[in-house]
């Protein structure tokens, strides 16, 4: 895969090229609340050259972001900087509110469901529990919620400056499994998803959200990281394409006062919009900025190695002599100590060792391999010439 990699290609065209058509298809999706969607079921009543166009742009975003992320020569290292990032903790904790309002709407919805099941002989209790969605909610609910917890430890770590989130490793794994629940909520919708655009627009971007969460969740956690960084840019770029013409469509019929355009059984999702949110701030704090594999603002080259510095000829022949004075002082001393704990005898009777000496001359040069040399006995009572130190 190496070979297959474009040294001149980063994913910052990847953002920057989704970030235009965002521009362009969010005011499509409104004009298709507008003029082409009923309002009370959400299905096309008017099938225009628009709606291929929002398809053709959806599908532009995932391929180029797929092909760019996948063989980009230019990537960050696959971890979170540690530094300060303030506008991303406060995305971090807009993103933990969307959970827990997500969390509060799935509560309400499931209480009204389980309120107007009846049990029958022909389908029990449990039975509609499980069509109706109502057990994926509750799992919905229970990992919004632990969504929500995980992202306030990664907010306090963007606006203090630590890594407090690192060490929620299994935490970190809650919004994978959000989504998860959420689709399994989708896909018991008796519903056409043909005909209903918002509904399949949702679904795909659970489907990228969750690729994102699950390449996120191991770069912040440091769990092999090394090879999830360009599915975090791929997941990343498309759900936050989605997440726009999703959430930010509907958000806009809200402020203008035309909320009652959207459909009772497909209402604003504000979850989609924290995501969008949230995941503008990661991919911009991802971007590479320098160019090179795994280059990051933070690498600084190494300082090259110290030249050691030339010592003129008058130098060396000084510390030359200075060694072998050194040396020689310390054969002195050596031949004094040994003296004075004979009692001054250095004439001693010496233990031939086979090397052919058989007196010591104190001031010849240290010994080295193969020489002799000598040293006290066993018995502490004479001098012993060998050569095997």
């Amino acid at each position: 895969m190496k070979k297959l990699k474009a040294a001149a290609l980063s994913p910052n065209g990847a953002i920057l090229l989704a970030a235009v058509i965002t521009l362009f298809a969010v005011p499509l999706r409104t004009f298709q609340f507008l003029n082409c969607l009923d309002p009370d079921t959400g299905f096309w009543t008017v099938r225009d050259v628009t709606v291929p166009v929002l398809y053709g742009l959806v599908i532009a975003v995932a391929v180029f972001a797929f092909c760019i992320s996948l063989f980009s020569g230019i990537m960050p290292k696959p971890e979170l900087s540690k530094k300060k990032d303030l506008p991303w903790g406060i995305a971090s904790i807009l993103m933990a509110l969307g959970f827990l309002w997500d969390a509060f709407a799935n509560v309400r919805t499931a209480l009204f469901t389980y309120a107007n099941i009846t049990d029958t002989e022909e389908l029990s209790m449990t039975y509609q529990l499980i069509s109706s969605g109502t057990f994926a909610r509750v799992g919905q609910v229970l990992f919004a919620v632990l969504s929500a917890a995980y992202l306030v430890f990664f907010a306090i770590g963007k606006l203090t400056g630590t890594d407090l989130y690192e060490a929620r490793k299994v935490l970190a794994l809650s919004p994978v499994v959000w989504g998860v629940f959420r689709l399994l909520v989708h896909f018991v919708e008796p519903i056409s998803y043909k005909n209903v655009s918002q509904l399949l627009l949702e679904i795909c971007l659970v489907c990228f959200a969750m690729i994102f969460w699950f390449a996120f969740a191991r770069i912040a956690s440091s769990v092999n990281a090394d090879s999830s960084m360009w599915l975090y840019f791929f997941g990343g770029i498309t759900a936050a394409f989605l997440a726009f013409v999703c959430a930010l469509a509907p958000f806009m019929l809200i402020l203008t006062g035309r909320g009652e355009l959207i459909p009772d059984s497909r209402p604003m999702q504000y979850v989609d919009l924290a995501f969008a949110i949230f995941a503008t701030c990661a991919l911009f704090n991802a971007m590479p900025k320098t160019v090179g594999v795994n280059s990051r603002d933070e690498f600084h080259e190494e300082p090259a190695p110290e030249v050691p510095k030339k010592i003129s000829r008058e130098e060396r022949l000084k510390e030359k002599a200075r060694l072998k004075e050194e040396e020689r002082q310390e054969r002195a001393y050596l031949a004094a100590r040994a003296a004075a704990e004979e009692q001054g005898t250095l004439e001693s009777t010496f233990e031939d060792t086979g090397a052919g000496v058989t007196e010591v001359d104190v001031d010849a040069p240290r010994p080295g391999k193969a020489e002799s040399f000598w040293k006290a006995a066993e018995d502490g009572e004479r001098f012993v010439v060998s050569d095997k130190e």
